[in-house]
């Protein structure tokens, strides 16, 4: 949230936060600048103001159709390429303080020699590992949260999609992991979405690795697991959605459907339990605990295996795929309301052809979490 950005600032003292881009948009960026339709550009947050885009004269219109105050790099200087004046006298103009932070993505090499002029000239340079644009997106606005809603609509859509395809193939119908695969992605790009990265779909052996892509010119198969773990990104506004379901064709192994009941007990437990002003590391050593009672082995009582459970319950969702909170119990990110964040238990044997995971998106509420997602987690 925005008001989350100015409460930073003030608490490091930091006057000014600039978050530039060069050529390729990203999601600080997207974030501060209301989506600027721009090739390069700075926004720019002032301590107690409203941000503002320093736009280039050709985009503009662009610029302006974010709502947000633009003023040109040519008012600040005649050759714009000229980094460090540019930003001197953008700063001084602007009445921008003493102490100024850079976020976001940005060339190293070129932001080394502009910080070295900045503060040779007298302006402090804030240093710190955080990064506090993602600190302040951690939480979502009721405009964000409507725009993951829109996008898990959609990928339920598809979801429902491969589940028709799925009881063709019960039925008799050939196919490949590869059809399946060529449905998700024209129907991601038919729903006004993109795969940032290549939806996970894999099955047998490959849905034992979580993040296997699988054998696209697989033919399907009966009787083993098949995991969809789909994340599209809405084209227009850039927001994610994570969403995971496990399937099979044919009869259910005993062993599969027993995985499966732990798997989704582990959620249910996760879901129901989830609270804000409570450690996210909580919930991972809440999972670990109920898988190993039941003899699985975890990431906690071997950082080393590739069976059981391998990886953390979730992590936060937004412009990116993974943002914070992380459920890392080495990490010491708190569940906030207006959290947005996934929920994610699993079980892997590949050598046993098993792979189970289950995936909602959810919204923290005051009393607990709201899914985002309407499907069911049968297989």
């Amino acid at each position: 949230m925005l008001d989350d950005l100015e409460r930073l600032m003030r608490e490091r003292g930091i006057d000014t936060v600039i978050v530039p881009m060069h050529e390729a948009m990203h999601a600080s960026f997207r974030w501060l600048s209301r989506g600027a339709k721009v090739t390069r550009g700075y926004a720019i947050k002032m301590a107690g103001r409203a941000p503002l885009l320093v736009a280039y004269p050709m985009e503009r219109d662009e610029a302006l159709a974010t709502g947000l105050d633009v003023r040109l790099v040519h008012e600040f200087c005649e050759k714009p390429d000229d980094y460090p004046p540019l930003y001197a006298n953008m700063l001084r103009e602007l009445g921008a303080g003493t102490r100024i932070a850079f976020f976001g993505n940005a060339p190293v090499h070129l932001y080394l020699g502009i910080i070295e002029s900045l503060e040779a000239q007298g302006w402090r340079v804030h240093r710190s590992d955080e990064d506090l644009i993602q600190l302040a997106r951690k939480r979502k606005e009721p405009w964000e949260i409507n725009a993951i809603r829109s996008v898990g609509d959609r990928t339920e859509q598809v979801v429902d999609g491969v589940r028709a395809l799925l009881r063709e193939a019960e039925q008799g119908r050939a196919m490949t992991l590869g059809d399946l695969k060529a449905f998700v992605s024209q129907e991601i790009a038919r729903l006004g979405m993109i795969e940032d990265h290549e939806t996970i779909l894999s099955q047998g052996r490959d849905a034992g690795v979580p993040h296997s892509r699988g054998d696209a010119s697989a033919p399907l198969r009966r009787s083993v697991p098949l995991v969809l773990d789909i994340f599209p990104a809405d084209k227009t506004s850039g927001y994610f959605f994570d969403l995971t379901r496990t399937f099979c064709i044919g009869p259910i192994p005993d062993e599969l459907a027993r995985i499966h009941a732990d798997v989704l007990e582990a959620f249910t437990r996760a879901r129901d339990a989830v609270r804000p002003g409570t450690p996210a590391a909580a919930y991972q050593s809440l999972v670990c605990d109920f898988f190993e009672s039941k003899g699985y082995p975890t990431a906690r009582s071997n950082p080393k295996t590739f069976e059981g459970y391998v990886h953390g319950l979730g992590h936060g969702v937004g412009l990116d795929i993974h943002e914070k909170p992380s459920f890392s119990l080495f990490q010491q990110d708190f569940i906030e309301e207006g959290d947005v964040i996934t929920i994610e238990p699993g079980l892997y044997f590949a050598d046993r052809e098993v792979g189970v995971r289950i995936e909602d998106t959810f919204v923290v509420r005051a009393a607990g979490v709201e899914s985002l997602c309407r499907s069911g987690y049968d297989l």
